[in-house]
C-alpha cells in the first residue's frame, strides 16, 4: 500500500496548495492532512458541494478556532489548486516540502518545521554547511556596521553561508558583505516573495537571487509582511543556522527574538558586548545576563569558538543539530536493507510523503505498540521526524539510489 510516484507528486503539489491558504500555518496543515488522509484528500473534500459536512470535519481536525476567511481560503484553493503554482512560475520561484531531499536538514528539527518553503535563487545555498546567522538592529551605529562587516567577512572567506533577514541595517550589511566576497547567503523574509523586503534592498535582493544565494519564506508569494510575520520568520533564521551572532541589538530588537529561538533550538548564540551605557547594545547585554549566550569579544575568538580556526569550515557530525554530512551518502535502498521487517514496512510507506501513525497501523496491519516501537527506532536513527500528527521521512530515506528515474526528486518545481 505505497503511493505511486505520480500519487506522491500530486500529494506534494496539494500540500503546497494547502499551505498557501492564509491562516493555515505549521500546525494546521499537518493536522488537516492527517485527519483527511493527505492534502490531496483535503482539497478533494473541500471541492464538493456539501460544504456544511466538510466544514465540520475541517473545524474538528483543526482542534481550535478557524477564522471564516481561512475556511473560505481552503475552498478557494480547492476550486483552483493550481493558482499558487502558476504564481510561483511567474516569479521564477520554487517550493520545498519537508519530504523533499533539498529541504534544509536543520529545519527538520525545528518544532514544528515550516510546512513549505517558498524560494528564489540557488537552493544549493540552503545545503552549503555550515550556516551561521548574523543579525542585529535596523539602525546600527557606524561602529556596529563596521564590526558586522568584519565578522561576516571572516566567516564568508572560510566558506560559511551567511543567514539573515534582508532587513535594513545589520542584515543588509551581512548579506552584502558575503556577496562582495563571493560567498553564499540566505535571506529569510517576513512576507511573500513578491513583497518581503524593503524597497531600498531591491538591488540587494536581485543580487542574492541572481548570484549564489537564496531568498526564502514560509509565506505564499503575495502575503504582505506584518508585525506578526517578522517574529515568526526569526525561528527559521535560527533554525537554519549552527550559530547566531547578534551585533548591536537594543532592548526590544527583533534580533533578540532570533537569539532566543536559537537557544531554545540548542544552537550557539554570540552577542556583542559594547559599552554598558550604550543603548545600541543594551539588548545584547541583557541577553548575556539572562541566558547562556556567549559574549562576542572579537572576530578571532568567534572563529575559534565555531571551530573554523583551521581555515576551513568545521563540519558537525551527521545527526548533531541536523547539520553535517557523512563521508558516503547512504540512500533509501541502503537504509531499507538494514532495517527489520516492521521498520522496513513503516519506512517504505513514508518514502513518498508524510503519513499519520494511525494510517501506518492500518496499512501495516501491525498492533499500535509494534508500530510505535518501529517509529521510535527510526526516529532514534534520525530517519523519521514527527511533524504534528504526521511522520515524515528523513536522512537516507530522502535519497533514491543514484540514477533511479523513479526516485524522489531533490526539490519540487512548480507543476
Amino acid at each position: 500500500m505505497t503511493r505511486s510516484t505520480a500519487d506522491a507528486a500530486a500529494e506534494r503539489a496539494a500540500w503546497i496548495t494547502l499551505a498557501s491558504v492564509d491562516g493555515l500555518g505549521e500546525h494546521l496543515v499537518p493536522r488537516l492532512a492527517a485527519a483527511f488522509g493527505g492534502a490531496t484528500q483535503v482539497l478533494s473534500a473541500a471541492a464538493r458541494p456539501d460544504r456544511g459536512r466538510v466544514d465540520g470535519r475541517i473545524r474538528a481536525a483543526a482542534e481550535c478556532g478557524l477564522r471564516p476567511a481561512t475556511l473560505e481560503g481552503i475552498h478557494a484553493a480547492a476550486r483552483d489548486p493550481e493558482a499558487v503554482h502558476r504564481r510561483l512560475r511567474e516569479l521564477g520561484a520554487w517550493a520545498l516540502t519537508p519530504w523533499d531531499a533539498a529541504y534544509p536538514r536543520a529545519l527538520r528539527l525545528v518544532d514544528p518545521p515550516p510546512p513549505v518553503l517558498f524560494g528564489v535563487g540557488d537552493q544549493v545555498a540552503l545545503a552549503t554547511e555550515p550556516l551561521v546567522a548574523v543579525v542585529g538592529t535596523r539602525r546600527p551605529t557606524p561602529a556596529g556596521r563596521a564590526f558586522a562587516a568584519r565578522v561576516t567577512a571572516a566567516l564568508a572567506v572560510r566558506g560559511v553561508t551567511i543567514v539573515s533577514g534582508l532587513a535594513m541595517g545589520i542584515d543588509g550589511v551581512a548579506h552584502a558583505t558575503s556577496l562582495d566576497l563571493g560567498g553564499r547567503t540566505v535571506a529569510v523574509i517576513g512576507g511573500g516573495l513578491a513583497h518581503g523586503w524593503p524597497r531600498a534592498h531591491a538591488s540587494l535582493a536581485r543580487a542574492i537571487r541572481d548570484g549564489s544565494g537564496a531568498i526564502i519564506s514560509e509565506h505564499p508569494p503575495d502575503v504582505m509582511p506584518t508585525k506578526g510575520t517578522f517574529p515568526r520568520r526569526n525561528r527559521i533564521i535560527s533554525g537554519l543556522s549552527r550559530a547566531t551572532v547578534v551585533i548591536e541589538a537594543p532592548v526590544g530588537s527583533g534580533a533578540l527574538i532570533t537569539a532566543r529561538h536559537a537557544l531554545e533550538q540548542g544552537r550557539q548564540v554570540f552577542a556583542s558586548t559594547g559599552r554598558p551605557s550604550d543603548p545600541a547594545t543594551a539588548g545584547c547585554l541583557a541577553l548575556l545576563r539572562e541566558s547562556p549566550a556567549r559574549p562576542l569579544v572579537g572576530v578571532e575568538e568567534l572563529i575559534i569558538d565555531l571551530g573554523l580556526a583551521g581555515g576551513s569550515p568545521g563540519i558537525v557530525p551527521d545527526g548533531a543539530m541536523g547539520v553535517g554530512r557523512p563521508a558516503r551518502a547512504m540512500h533509501a535502498g541502503d537504509a531499507l536493507a538494514v532495517l527489520g521487517d516492521v521498520e522496513r514496512s513503516v519506512a517504505t510507506l513514508l518514502l513518498h510523503g508524510p503519513v499519520s501513525s494511525d494510517a501506518l497501523i492500518s496499512a501495516t496491519g501491525q498492533p499500535p505498540a509494534v508500530v510505535a516501537g518501529a517509529l521510535t527506532l527510526l526516529q532514534l536513527r534520525g530517519w523519521v521526524i514527527p511533524m504534528g500528527p504526521l511522520q515524515v521521512a528523513a536522512g537516507p530515506l530522502l535519497l533514491p539510489p543514484p540514477g533511479d528515474p523513479g526516485g524522489r526528486p531533490t526539490h519540487l518545481d512548480p507543476p
